[in-house]
């Protein structure tokens, strides 16, 4: 770090005492990111600090959200027969028409999904983990009359990936507890039970903002949403979450970037932005260009929403860069393919230009934000509780097996089976 930056970042103090409306509420504090870390809120020295554009020091990678209308981990995507119907019940049902001892018995065990993979690793002829998977849907069907196509693990995926689980290399074959097969656990497979595990057995969340739970928003004139649970997390909070934690820290955090009722959790890793004066709407390269009085904001629509303590305002427009959702395949191709949402917002500043608040232009935008504390591990009761190590040379062992099976009736996987197939995927 270099003298300049140590300088910037000891310049910054902000309140707590937020209000409802012109400035982050009490829940959505960026600070909860920062590990307890200086952090800079000044326009200007952000600008010097160069943390207009920022990224993570390690490779998001690309991956599926395992909805569940299509069986979650039960999904047979290496399966040509497999409808992949946007119906749950096409899907369920072929599934019961074909059970996974049909697929054994034929020799086609590489069509079977992640979930049968597994149980069949562990010797689980119940196939606990596989009816787990179809239980979800079934229970939603109940409750709602459908499955909708949104839901799944990508929360699981984006909690990986954010903090740091890296990406398989390879597939990995191993024997199951009882020696009498040999899996091939491709590189989707493998992702799909990381993310299945974080989904499931993860650590206590930190998150700033809330989610907004109507299908329809209710908006006042300005087209601010009325209940405040759908203001969305506040220009401020995520432009200082986005410019301290992943420009300078280079770490990620997650967003859900939908502002409605739907959650689309993608994990952030990078940004880039520049700057628009929000009177005359003019882009500038000019920091101090963009910068307008409030008192020339004479047709402002938020202005009776602004913060109290606001002397000026800037407009920004940011990039934000995210892994790409894909459809899980054999051939998966690249891991660095990635997807870009364009936010536009403004920030309100105070007299020495430090960031106090800020409204929202654009209709994309973050709903809340989150993450996991620095040492977070997803892990299961059952997983604390092995001594055994897994030589992937040998069977895998009894003990391995019989704690599985207890985390499978939980609706859980092993971290000590998913991580050593891992580890083994990324050194040949």
């Amino acid at each position: 770090m270099t003298k300049t930056i140590l300088n910037l970042l000891a310049v910054t103090v902000l309140t707590t005492a937020f209000s409802p409306f012109s400035e982050p509420m009490r829940d959505d504090d960026f600070r909860i990111f920062l590990d307890n870390q200086a952090y800079l809120s000044n326009i200007f020295s952000l600008q010097e600090a160069r943390l207009t554009q920022g990224h993570t020091q390690f490779e998001l990678w690309a991956g599926s959200y395992w909805p569940i209308h299509q069986g979650l981990l039960a999904q047979r995507y290496a399966d040509p027969l497999f409808p992949k119907s946007k119906d749950f019940l096409e899907n369920y049902n072929d599934h019961m028409l074909r059970p996974p001892e049909t697929l054994v018995a034929a020799g086609n065990i590489n069509q079977l999904s992640p979930a049968e993979k597994y149980d069949l690793l562990v010797g689980d002829t119940n196939w606990t983990l596989t009816k787990a998977m179809w239980a979800r849907g079934q229970a939603t069907l109940i409750q709602y009359g459908s499955v909708p196509t949104w839901t799944g693990i990508c929360h699981g995926w984006s909690a990986a990936i954010h903090m740091g689980v890296k990406a398989p290399r390879q597939s990995v074959v191993v024997t199951d507890v009882s020696g009498q097969h040999t899996i091939e656990f491709y590189k989707q497979d493998i992702k799909a039970l990381m993310s299945y595990l974080w989904a499931e057995s993860s650590t206590d969340s930190i998150q700033a903002g809330n989610r907004c739970r109507q299908d329809i928003v209710i908006k006042d004139p300005y087209q601010r949403p009325v209940d405040a649970a759908c203001l969305d997390s506040n220009p401020m909070s995520w432009h200082l979450a986005v410019t301290n934690r992943i420009g300078y820290q280079q770490k990620s955090f997650v967003m859900d970037s939908t502002s409605g009722s739907e959650v689309w959790n993608f994990a952030v890793k990078g940004y880039d932005y520049s700057y628009f004066n929000p009177r005359t709407f003019e882009t500038s390269h000019n920091i101090k260009a963009a910068i307008e009085p409030i008192e020339n904001m004479t047709a402002d629509k938020y202005q009776i929403h602004r913060s109290p303590r606001t002397k000026y305002i800037v407009g920004v427009t940011m990039d934000v860069f995210i892994p790409a959702l894909v459809t899980p395949a054999v051939n998966e191709g690249r891991n660095d393919r990635t997807k870009n949402y364009n936010f536009v917002y403004d920030l309100e500043l105070d007299e020495t230009y430090t960031i106090v608040g800020g409204e929202w232009h654009s209709f994309a935008r973050p709903d809340f934000i989150w993450s996991y504390g620095s040492t977070g591990r997803a892990m299961t009761q059952e997983d604390l509780t092995l001594n055994e190590s897994w030589d992937l040379d040998n069977r895998l062992p009894d003990s391995y097996a019989a704690k599985a099976i207890e985390a499978s009736q939980k609706g859980k996987v092993l971290a000590r089976i998913a991580e050593a197939l891992l580890n083994e995927s990324l050194y040949p």
